[in-house]
């Protein structure tokens, strides 16, 4: 009897084995989709707490067969993360949009999207992003840290940030990212803040967004880097839509 039990395990498992490796071939002889996110993190760095914090991740396609995103999710009912477009061929890429609710947060966050796809060999991929909205050893002061424009009211034609070094070390700023259907291109004015002093930077709402009906979620992010340290920080821009 046991024996016989013997010779069939035996036989179920080379006829797994034989079904895997048919798979495979299959799988090798294509042509078959490849998703990939060139970028898989992004830091935000110091933020505040209850607003919108916006960072699009590219999604491509780098395999020979089409690829179909079946489903996006995310790690946090705080995050949504729409998708521009959900089939994408060979070498074609599209976004997904990370928009974080840092509402009733006051501590560093590390959450993430997923995307699920057709590619047969990575059938879920991951991006993930960071924010601290603790704002503890943050060496700069920020004047407003995020603005809310009221509702049904336009917003400032520019609207300015002051930056104050409280540092005793010297810091380049460079811009990282804004939200570009929303903003123009954040303008620093003098990104070489030396230590105890103040600089402001510029934003306004792009000319063709229609602020009257849609509800402006949108953020900019900003790196400081100085001999000893490197930094970021996210300052976002909300509010008005309908009356």
């Amino acid at each position: 009897m046991f024996k016989y039990i013997s010779t069939a395990l035996l036989v179920i498992g080379l006829c797994i084995g034989l079904s895997a490796i048919a798979q495979d071939q299959e799988i090798q002889a294509g042509p078959h989709p490849k998703i990939v996110f060139p970028e898989q993190s992004f830091d935000f760095g110091y933020a505040p707490e209850g607003f919108f914090l916006i960072h699009p991740f590219v999604v491509r396609n780098e395999g020979d067969g089409d690829l179909i995103i079946e489903r996006v999710r995310t790690t946090c009912g705080c995050t949504n993360a729409p998708l521009k477009k959900s089939e994408l061929a060979p070498g074609e890429e599209t976004e997904v949009t990370v928009i974080f609710n840092s509402t009733r947060y006051n501590r560093r966050v590390s959450l993430g999207t997923i995307v699920s796809s057709n590619d047969p060999i990575n059938r879920s991929i991951r991006a993930t992003f960071t924010a601290n909205m603790d704002h503890t050893g943050f060496l700069f002061n920020v004047e407003p840290f995020g603005l809310e424009i009221e509702k049904g009211k336009s917003p400032p034609k520019k609207m300015t940030f002051t930056v104050e070094n409280n540092s005793e070390n010297d810091y380049e700023l460079k811009l990282v990212q804004w939200t570009l259907d929303v903003l123009e291109e954040p303008n620093i004015k003098d990104n070489k803040l030396k230590a105890g002093k103040k600089t402001t930077i510029e934003v306004s709402i792009r000319d063709d967004y229609d602020y009257s009906e849609e509800y402006i979620k949108s953020s900019f992010t900003i790196e400081a880097e100085g001999a000893e340290s490197q930094f970021r920080f996210t300052i976002p821009v909300k509010g008005a839509g309908p009356k």
